[in-house]
């Protein structure tokens, strides 16, 4: 018997082995390791995506979330997945950043340098300005009197006593009843001292206790240029805080003349923590640097103190 010829056409037998079923194709080829990086990166963008609301946190983990997903995609490990974890982490990092801004706006800007606009309550500015004319210094009448008297002698040599002009004798009468001095320190025995409760119904209801004296403590929160000299906003308590945060009632005083001379708040300055001896003058309200207005107590400062 014959063997059959080999050649192209007679199907020349191969040297390796079939494939079996189930058995790989290239036995060199191993699967793939797997990517730690890429499930941090994924952890990450998730946790800043559920962390947004978090001021700094989510914005932070949001950023590091997004590196590690760069990383990962130089590495050639990138998926939809992780893009989609990645655009996550963007909308959490900014709604930290639009959460944080909010939190600075409402806590840190109002005792920035722009001060409020006050606009006193109707009937209240009154009140306030007729304490404060009480306790003006007496020194600007008694300069003004004697410029009216000196025209007044020249005419007394030269004129009849006839002469119908009015004497500044009635002008010059309240000089002559001493009134208390604004640098002179009032008796703070006087004054009371509250608790929690006490100074909260005062600061509901200011004008129910107009002319009471009272003793607050507090922090400034605004006394620069753009308040005046004699205006001070004070976040005031019944008694000294270890924080300034635990001052939580917000107020307006007011010293001196309300302008210009005002002794007693010259020593001070924004973020000072004092002891204020208060008369107490209604309510007052003011436009905010966030928009609308607020209403707070007002009050004249006779005393202050540096805690």
């Amino acid at each position: 018997m014959s063997m059959p010829p080999y050649g192209p056409g007679s199907g020349t037998p191969t040297s390796g082995a079939p494939t079996l079923p189930g058995e790989m194709q290239d036995p060199g080829r191993s699967a793939s390791p797997t990517a730690p990086l890429a499930v941090g990166a994924l952890v990450v963008c998730v946790a800043a995506f559920l962390l947004g609301w978090v001021p700094l946190l989510g914005a932070a983990l949001g950023l590091v979330g997004i590196v590690l997903v760069v990383l990962a995609a130089r590495r050639g490990l990138a998926t939809k997945r992780l893009y989609t974890g990645a655009a996550a982490a963007a909308l959490g990092v900014l709604a930290s950043v639009a959460v944080t801004v909010a939190l600075v706006g409402t806590v840190i800007l109002p005792g920035s340098g722009a001060g409020p606009d006050p606009v006193a309550a109707a009937g209240e500015s009154e009140e306030l300005e007729e304490g404060t004319d009480e306790t003006a210094t007496p020194v600007a009448e008694e300069e003004t009197t004697t410029a009216d008297e000196q025209p007044t002698t020249t005419e007394a040599e030269t004129t009849p006593a006839s002469d119908p002009e009015p004497e500044p004798t009635e002008e010059s009468e309240p000089t002559e009843e001493p009134a208390p001095a604004p640098t002179a320190a009032p008796d703070r025995s006087t004054y009371e001292e509250l608790d929690e409760r006490e100074l909260a119904q005062i600061v509901k209801a200011p004008d129910d206790h107009i002319g009471r004296q009272v003793v607050v403590h507090g922090q400034i929160t605004q006394l620069d240029a753009a308040t005046g000299k004699c205006f001070v906003r004070v976040s005031i308590s019944h008694t000294p805080q270890d924080d300034w945060y635990d001052y939580e009632h917000n107020s307006v005083g007011f010293a001196g003349d309300g302008e210009s001379d005002c002794p007693v708040l010259d020593p001070f300055v924004a973020d000072d923590e004092v002891t204020l001896w208060v008369t107490i003058g209604g309510s007052l309200s003011y436009d905010t640097q966030i928009g609308g207005s607020t209403t707070v107590p007002a009050y004249l400062i006779d005393d202050a103190e540096l805690l």
